[in-house]
């Protein structure tokens, strides 16, 4: 069964992805993973919701407390790009500011050194070129 949210790592680094609506019953089970999370003392851990599509105020109230508890263990809390609805919901708790947010990462393009364009020499600068002063 899939829940609404999912896990991934167990270093410094823990990624939770929310999915769908976090309300009153949804929060009761990610206030477990993220429980886990903190007694782990995870260094960074990133909350993704990008597909969260709504949050009440027990899911407002569960980011509130996680990130007390993960910055006094000195770690960090990041929200990955929250919806609109849910940044919405955020600055009308006050709390945009106080948690830790970031867009989705655009995959990169891979860097590629331009090259130069290959232009013929024109007839003056080949005789240049084979020309030698005396």
């Amino acid at each position: 069964m899939r829940g609404p949210t999912t896990r991934s790592g167990d270093g410094p680094t823990v990624e939770v992805t929310v999915n769908g609506e976090l309300d009153a019953v949804a929060v009761r089970g990610l206030a477990v993973s993220l429980d886990c999370v903190v007694e782990q003392r995870a260094h960074h851990l990133v909350i993704d919701l990008t597909d969260c599509t709504f949050a009440d105020a027990s899911a407002v109230w569960l980011l509130v407390d996680t990130h007390r508890r993960i910055t006094r263990t000195g770690g960090l809390l990041t929200l990955r790009c929250p919806s609109p609805q849910v940044r919405r919901i955020l600055e009308n708790a006050e709390l945009a500011g106080a948690l830790h947010r970031t867009p989705a990462v655009a995959p990169q393009p891979a860097l590629v050194a331009p090259q130069p364009a290959l232009v013929a020499p024109t007839a003056a600068e080949r005789v240049a070129a084979v020309a030698v002063p005396e």
